[in-house]
């Protein structure tokens, strides 16, 4: 994802740029909201931070402007104390969050990973599944991911979790889970502790325990 950074004073640009550069593929730089304005209609970043107080146009401005064409896009304002009532106005910009300078790293860092969040969950509802407050089922690519993070599964696992999530709830055999994940011929020589290591492994990859296990039934997938 691309981040664009509006903020006048520039050492404090130049050194939260460069610290921000480690989360995402590109951050643009603005020294003012004219220039956040002109970078913004060229390079469509994925989340702007901006300083509420700029010159030329002010944060607020900007992100006004911008709301006019994106509703997508995500904004975090900085602000410092003396301009908070200011943002009682603001709902309709459908802000993230807003943060008060001088700038806490740590807060900072989880309104970022906030709004890319947000922004990964945007650009895939159509074709993901949530299964909790973290973990997400592509549908499209048989592919399990945290946040916006891809779950490394194998083969069998990727056949199993695939399996589940056909018919979330509804509960699996034993005999047609064997059969959809290792084939029809693993029932003639089976051992019943392969499924059990099978199912202890895809629970370790996720956050919560979403795979039930209904006894002398089957197997279903929760949503947690």
């Amino acid at each position: 994802m691309t981040l664009l950074y509006a903020e006048d004073e520039e050492i404090t640009r130049i050194n939260y740029a460069k610290y921000m550069a480690r989360f995402f593929d590109e951050v643009y730089e603005a020294k003012d909201g004219k220039e956040a304005l002109e970078i913004y209609k060229a390079k469509k970043p994925d989340i702007l931070l901006l300083d509420i107080d700029m010159p030329c146009i002010d944060g607020l401005e900007v992100a006004g402007k911008i709301r006019k064409e994106d509703k997508k896009c995500r904004i975090i304002m900085l602000t410092a104390i003396k301009d908070v009532d200011k943002l009682i106005f603001a709902t309709e910009l459908n802000l993230t969050k807003y943060l008060p300078k001088p700038i806490n790293r740590k807060e900072l860092k989880d309104a970022l990973f906030l709004a890319k969040e947000q922004m990964f969950s945007e650009k895939n509802h159509d074709k993901r599944v949530v299964i909790n407050d973290t973990m997400q089922w592509d549908k499209q690519n048989s592919e399990l991911y945290q946040s916006h993070q891809r779950v490394k599964l194998t083969k069998y696992e990727t056949r199993f979790f695939k399996l589940l999530m056909k018919k979330p709830g509804h509960i699996y055999t034993q005999e047609e889970i064997i059969t959809s994940v290792w084939g029809e011929d693993a029932l003639l020589d089976y051992n019943p502790t392969r499924l059990k290591d099978l199912v202890k492994r895809v629970r370790k990859k996720l956050t919560q325990n979403c795979i039930e296990n209904i006894y002398s039934q089957g197997y279903r997938i929760i949503f947690c």
